[in-house]
């Protein structure tokens, strides 16, 4: 045992590693589109994710369990993508997306964490490409634009 256990962590480094380039590239797909959370809140949610399994998976005793330090990070996650939603009387006006990507991101962390990378690979490909398809189609008119989705008037206010 050495002062950092190098040799033993070393498959454990590249699972970090794997998180931040994930965290870096949904943030800035992201950021490119505008959206006030970007890079730097991706990458930290999708490390802290994958950091969070990691040590889960180094727990040792009788009592080891991955599982639950995971679900305490999809009950956090929950509550910083509330915070990011914005409502005006009974309709969300923005934020949702944000909060849904963060969710996404946090799961990837996790996933990456386990060391199943083929999983967070086509996961994050299947996300890339519905944030693309679904902004295609609004921009062709196929589906409403979500910015036009919940500005109507109730009857009686």
């Amino acid at each position: 045992m050495g002062f950092l256990f190098v040799q033993e962590h070393a498959h454990l480094y590249g699972r970090l590693v794997v998180a931040f380039i994930f965290g870096v590239i949904i943030g800035i797909e992201r950021a490119k589109q505008g959206k006030f959370v970007g890079v730097r809140t991706h990458v930290l949610v999708c490390l802290g994710s994958c950091l969070v399994m990691v040590l889960s998976l180094l727990n040792e005793g009788p009592y080891r369990d991955p599982m639950r330090l995971a679900a305490q990070v999809v009950s956090g996650i929950t509550f910083i993508g509330a915070g990011v939603i914005w409502r005006d009387r009974n309709n969300v006006k923005h934020g949702l997306t944000t909060a849904a990507n963060l969710w996404i991101s946090s799961c990837l962390g996790l996933v990456i964490g386990y060391g199943l990378y083929d999983i967070a690979i086509i996961t994050g490909v299947l996300m890339f490409i519905t944030i693309r398809v679904s902004m295609y189609f609004e921009k062709k008119g196929i589906v409403p634009d979500k910015s036009t989705l919940g500005n109507e008037e109730e009857e009686g206010d």
